[in-house]
This record gives C-alpha cells, sequence and structure tokens, in this order.
C-alpha cells in the first residue's frame, strides 16, 4: 500500500546500477517493496529468502535451480546458471544475519556473471564496490490537525484503515476517530510493521485506547498474522532481531542513548557512551538502521526511532544504566556551563551545543536534584536559562530559579543565578524585584572583583532596573561602569550587548541621540560576533531610534532584517513584529497588516506575561488607535482575527512576504515555503526536499502544509500545479 514514489525511484535505481541494497529498520515494508519491484519484471527473477538460510551459497543454490556439475563447487554451478539468462535479476532477501557471507558471494557472482543484477534487502548495506543503498524509511505522516480528506491522502492512515477492516469489517476512519488515528500513526513513526500490528488491536480497541497504550508499544503490538516468520510476529522480535546481532559496544551505545529520549549530537554520544570520538559507533549504529540521522542549519544530530528507544530502553533498565546515563548528562551540561559563568554571557559556540541538545537539559535538572548537587544543579538551570526553542521563550522558569536559590550556593553560582532571575523579571515589567535580585548580584560581584565580566553584568542588569523605578541619574553611572569594565575585557560581544541595553534604556527616557551612536558600535560588534537572537535585539533598538526620528522606512528596514536574522526561534521576535508594525503604521502602507502582527505579538506576551515598557506599549497603544480610525469596521475585525488566529512562526512568515506570489491567489507564503513548492512540481518526496535543503522529512511536510493551508490548496498535486504556473 502506498510507497509509489520509493517504487518508481527504486525501478530507476535498478535500472542503472547492477548491486542495489535496500535498506530500513524493522518493519519499514523492505521485503513487500522488493516484491512489488520484482512482480513488474518479465525477465528472469530468483527470490532467496536467506532469514532462515544457514549458508548463503547453497540458498541461492537452490533459488536459481542450479544443477550439480562433476568436480565443481556449488558457486560454479550457480554460476553457470545464471550465465543462462538474459537479464537476470537475483533478490537476496534478509541479510542483516549473513552479512559478511552475502557481501563475499555477491561480490564473485557479479565479477563472473556481467549481465546479472542483485537486489538486497537488508538493515544494513554490504559496502561492497558499485553498491547503490536506497534507504526505506517511515510511511509519509500527516500534520497534527489534519482533516479527514488530508489525512486520507497519506499512506500511514491509508494502510492503519485498511488493515483494521481487515480485521474488523465495521472499522472505518472517519471525522470522529482520526484525530486519534494521525496520532497513532506518528506516535509509531510511521513504521508500516508496528503500523499494522496496532490496527489489529482494533478488534478489542479504538483509536483512542491504542493511542493510550502505546507506551507499553513493545507489550501492546503482539499480534502478527500467523503466517509472518517469528521475526514479524511482534513488534519487540522485530526490533529484538536487529539489537541481537549488534556487537556488545552497539549494543551498550544503543540502550545508553536510548535513556535520552531525545536528538542528540556527536560531542553527547561520545560523553554518553564513554569513548573518545563516537562516530565510528554512531556510523555503523546508523548503517544497521538503528540510528536517524537529521541535518539542519549546518548541525547534525541523532536519534532513535521511539519504538527502537523503547525497546533499548527495557534492555537498560535490565543492566541498570538509568543513573549511570543521566549522571553523564549532568557532566556534559556542566562541563559546558561551568567555564562560562564568570564571562558576561555565555559564548555563542556553548549557546548552540546547549540548543543542539536542548532537550537534555530537563535530565540534567532532575538529576541533579534527585541526588541533592546543588552547584551542578545551579549550572543545569542556568543552562537552561541560555537556550530556548521554536515554540518557547529564552529563560529558566520562575519557581526552579527562586526554589534553586533557596539551596547552599557557591557565590559564583548563586550571583549568576540571581542576575538570571533578575532579568527573568525585567521581562516581565517586575521592575522592584528585578532590582533585588540584580543588587544581591552586584554584592557579590563587588565582594570578589576578580570577574569583570560577571560584574559588568549585574551592573547592566541593575542600570536598567534603576531606571525604571525613578533613578535615572544612578542608571547612568552604572551603565557607565560597566562599559569602562568591558573596554579592556576583551569580550567585544559583551560590550556589544551592554551597549545595546544603554541605548535602549537611553531611548525610554526620551534621549535617542545619545542612544544612536552607542547601538551604532553595538550594531558594528554583534553583527560580527553574535547569533541571530543576539542581533534581534540591537536591529529592534536601531529600528526604534529610526522610529524616534519618524524614518520609518528605515525602521521598516530594520525590523524586517531582524526578522529574517532570528527565524529559526520566533520566540525571540514578537517585539521585532510589533516594531515591523508600527513602522508599517508610519509610512502609512498596510494598516490591515500591522494590526493583525500587533494582536499576533500581543497573544505572545500574554501567553507569557512579557509586559512592555511604559514607553513602548504607549507607542503600541497609539499605532492601535491609528488602525482603529484609519480601517473600515469589518475589515478592523478581519484584521484583528487573522492575527489572533496565528502562530508566532506564522505571524512572522506573514511579516516578512511583502505581497501575494501571484495576483489570483489571496494566500501568501514565505521564500522558504515557495522553495519547497518548487521541489514539489519537480516531482521530489518530502525526504529528497529534505535531503536537498538540509531539513526533515517532517520540516519539508509542515512547509507543504502551510503552503497549501495558506494557498486554499487542497492537495499536494494541486501545490505542484501551482508551483509550475508562479515560478520561472
Amino acid at each position: 500500500m502506498g510507497r509509489r514514489e520509493e517504487l518508481a525511484a527504486l525501478g530507476r535505481l535498478c535500472a542503472e546500477h547492477r548491486l542495489v541494497s535496500l535498506v530500513g529498520p524493522a518493519g519499514a515494508g523492505k521485503t513487500r517493496l522488493a516484491v512489488q519491484h520484482v512482480s513488474k519484471r518479465a525477465d528472469q527473477v530468483w527470490w532467496t529468502a536467506l532469514a532462515p538460510a544457514p549458508e548463503v551459497a547453497q540458498a541461492i543454490y537452490h533459488a536459481v535451480g542450479a544443477h550439480p556439475l562433476p568436480n565443481r563447487s556449488v558457486r560454479d554451478a550457480v554460476i553457470a546458471e545464471i550465465e543462462q539468462h538474459r537479464r537476470p535479476l537475483l533478490v537476496l532477501d534478509n541479510c542483516e544475519h549473513v552479512l559478511a557471507e552475502v557481501a563475499d558471494v555477491v561480490s564473485e557472482l557479479l565479477a563472473c556473471c556481467p549481465r546479472l543484477r542483485v537486489l538486497v534487502t537488508s538493515r544494513e548495506p554490504l559496502r561492497l564496490a558499485g553498491e547503490q543503498v536506497f534507504a526505506l524509511g517511515e510511511l509519509e505522516l500527516p500534520p497534527v490537525g489534519a482533516s479527514l480528506a488530508e489525512a486520507l491522502r497519506y499512506d500511514a492512515v491509508l494502510l492503519f484503515g485498511d488493515r483494521a477492516v481487515s480485521v474488523d469489517r465495521s472499522f472505518e476512519v472517519d471525522a470522529s476517530n482520526i484525530a486519534d488515528v494521525v496520532a497513532v500513526c506518528r506516535s509509531l513513526d510511521g513504521m508500516p510493521l508496528a503500523i499494522e500490528l496496532a490496527a489489529r488491536r482494533i478488534t478489542v480497541l479504538s483509536p483512542a485506547d491504542i493511542l493510550a497504550r502505546l507506551g507499553d508499544r513493545l507489550g501492546l503490538l503482539t499480534a502478527g498474522p500467523r503466517a509472518s516468520d517469528d521475526r514479524h510476529r511482534t513488534l519487540r522480535a522485530a526490533i529484538g532481531w536487529s539489537y541481537d546481532l549488534l556487537s556488545e559496544a552497539e549494543q551498550s551505545a544503543c540502550r545508553r542513548l536510548a535513556v535520552l529520549g531525545v536528538p542528540f549530537d556527536l560531542g553527547v554520544a561520545s560523553r554518553i557512551c564513554d569513548v573518545e570520538d563516537a562516530l565510528e559507533l554512531l556510523t555503523s549504529l546508523e548503517q544497521k538502521s538503528l540510528l536517524v540521522v537529521e541535518r539542519a542549519s549546518g548541525t547534525t544530530t541523532f536519534r532513535q526511532l521511539e519504538s527502537i528507544r523503547l525497546y533499548c530502553r527495557e534492555r537498560a533498565v535490565e543492566h541498570g544504566e538509568i543513573s549511570l546515563v543521566a549522571d553523564r548528562v549532568v557532566d556534559w551540561v556542566c562541563s559546558l556551563v561551568e567555564p562560562e559563568i564568570s564571562s558576561f554571557f555565555a559564548s555563542p559556540s556553548v549557546v548552540l551545543r546547549l540548543d543542539r541538545n536542548i532537550g537534555l537539559l530537563d535530565l540534567a535538572v532532575t538529576r541533579s536534584a534527585e541526588v541533592g548537587d546543588w552547584p551542578r544543579h545551579a549550572l543545569a538551570i542556568v543552562a537552561t536559562a541560555w537556550t530556548s526553542t521554536p515554540r518557547g521563550p529564552r529563560g529558566a522558569p520562575t519557581e526552579l530559579l527562586h526554589r534553586a536559590l533557596s539551596q547552599p550556593l557557591p557565590p559564583p553560582y548563586r550571583s549568576v543565578l540571581t542576575v538570571l532571575a533578575a532579568i527573568h523579571h525585567r521581562v516581565r515589567g517586575g521592575w522592584h524585584v528585578t532590582r533585588t535580585f540584580a543588587q544581591e548580584s552586584l554584592a557579590i560581584e563587588r565582594a570578589d572583583a576578580s570577574r569583570p565580566g560577571t560584574l559588568a553584568r549585574a551592573l547592566e542588569v541593575l542600570a536598567s532596573a534603576e531606571a525604571h523605578t525613578g533613578n535615572p541619574e544612578l542608571a547612568w553611572q552604572l551603565y557607565d561602569e560597566a562599559v569602562e569594565l568591558l573596554r579592556f575585557s576583551g569580550e567585544k560581544l559583551a560590550r556589544g550587548v551592554l551597549l545595546n541595553s544603554y541605548g535602549w534604556t537611553l531611548l525610554q527616557h526620551g534621549e535617542a541621540d545619545l542612544a544612536a551612536p552607542l547601538v551604532r558600535e553595538s550594531l558594528t560588534l554583534v553583527r560580527l560576533l553574535g547569533l541571530p537572537h543576539q542581533l534581534n535585539p540591537v536591529l529592534h533598538t536601531a529600528g526604534a531610534i529610526a522610529l524616534a526620528r519618524k524614518s520609518y522606512p528605515e525602521a521598516v528596514d530594520l525590523f524586517r532584517e531582524s526578522l529574517e536574522v532570528g527565524s529559526e526561534h520566533p520566540m525571540d521576535q514578537f517585539y521585532d513584529l510589533e516594531g515591523l508594525a508600527l513602522g508599517l503604521v508610519g509610512v502609512g502602507s498596510d494598516d490591515e497588516r500591522a494590526l493583525s502582527l500587533l494582536t499576533a505579538a500581543s497573544a505572545v506576551r500574554t501567553r507569557y506575561d512579557f509586559r512592555a515598557e511604559p514607553y513602548w506599549q504607549d507607542l503600541l497603544d497609539e499605532a492601535r488607535s491609528v488602525c482603529r480610525t484609519r480601517i473600515t469596521a469589518g475589515r478592523l475585525r478581519a484584521a484583528e482575527s487573522t492575527g489572533e488566529r496565528m502562530s508566532l512562526s506564522q505571524a512572522v512568515s506573514y511579516a516578512l512576504t511583502t505581497m501575494p506570489i501571484a495576483e489570483d491567489d489571496d494566500g501568501v507564503i514565505s521564500e522558504r515555503e515557495l522553495h519547497v513548492a518548487t521541489l514539489v512540481a519537480e516531482g521530489l518526496t518530502n525526504r529528497q526536499i529534505g535531503q536537498r535543503l538540509g531539513i526533515s522529512p517532517h520540516t519539508v511536510a509542515r512547509h507543504v502544509t502551510h503552503a497549501r493551508t495558506k494557498l486554499g490548496l487542497r492537495s499536494r498535486a494541486q501545490l505542484a500545479v501551482w508551483a509550475g504556473r508562479h515560478t520561472p
């Protein structure tokens, strides 16, 4: 069922190359795809099932119907039989347990039989010269929240429905259960065997019941057909077959990495597996279809399919490795954070490492608290505060910060936590609480006086609090002291961030001309040395200065740039949406778009209790009033409704789209969505598009869905047609 694109691609590959290995994880459907491929061939095909075969050459001998030759070997007899056919194809199914022997035999057969072609199915390739590897992964999955009509266009959902009906003729995938069916398929990573076994439970469980029990999927998914071989009767057996073929080191790695439960990078894997460099280990597991490699934004991470992870985690429990792995995660987090806490803030490379492995931080926080290691607990919280995800704001939760501060801590650790607590309350408008925490951090730093970076950090936060609690003169003194500390410290990026804070605070007190040169210098330094999320606030301040000077086109350009450079972390960008809206209102070019952006940003502020400074809030209120006087009542409500419905990432995409792609389409799509649409029009699969763009297939699917939704298109085919009409 399905796999049409894969079937066509496999056919092209087999037509061009003599040796093709069809590889994939347990239950991906390798054998079925191979069967479907060879059923379309008119030439001689020999099928050799190697799962039960004790000796490879002998199994091939019987499969090809060879005859014994006097004083000649079995292999000679096989070669003689093959040579009698014009375009023979030999299929060797399930080779992973006899890989070396298969490689030896295949190498000889290909050398002696120039017309022979070989198709291998295995969980890892043969690694022979000239071998072409065709990786078979999960079925394409519908997005969360897909409608019934949309979901039924995806092979995973169709497979679930077909197999459920095969055991219960009364079952139907309909509007009442589609959300649960989609969730089941997504939870099972789109793997055909797992979906089939889940669907067979429909005789006694509803889709909602199946979904609720997937935490114990290895116990639940055990009802394979009696005609199946033992490896495919249960999900546990299918995964266990692969696990048992691993070396001791590979088994250990699988178990320990399964405890993580989240994607991880090479450095983390090396620490968890207790090896200097885990590259070869991870490469081997990936080739055995036990790891998934994901590449995005120039970085590589690894993950296990959830069913494989749960199986390996069971083995980790049996080996008593859960606490061991948790302790090594704490070690890894602390090794990154501790060298940085004496600086103004963490270096960009450390923040990127933590962002890439953000899922590990909760484990480090929990484990360090569990064993009462409060200094390392503090470091884990600091790591949390430095990171961000596309769905959540940067910073540690209030209760986590306050609870940690109630524990005994070394002064440097307490200082960094108190300043983080001050920053946490600053973005929520709690200026008096901000001032209290910042004063404590400053007292610790002045008592030590050996860490200019952290002293400047405490001064900066306290200065901003003093400016907002009625003492701006003291604020300017504190800022000047901090700037002087960093003048010769070598922390140029820290100086850039500090100057921006100084400029933003001056601007709010009506000093745009004093702020401008500080922000220009800040922009130069942060552009050169900083991360996108560090550039966002500087561009924002520069845009706000342009607004104050009524240079509205310049402001629009600056806020647009800020949105573009930080698009991977939209949670850093609600301020930029507001700034762009203010610029648009000033220009008078697009009041409806401006109001939608203001509404979307306001929803973020409400959700996370981010309160605008009085200066900025006055600008926002004035802009809304202007929009309401210039937009008709009907269009006013429509603009507000658009903003209310958009997620933050959708609002960023909307903000960056200056006009519809085509005059006859009401929808607007981002440049990335347009690029994806053109590749869909070329006939590429989500996996192929992901490989070309360096993003995951799931991210491609999301871009496709967003583009179709915005353009009002019902299918992938319609999107392809649309892209063909609207791109050169």
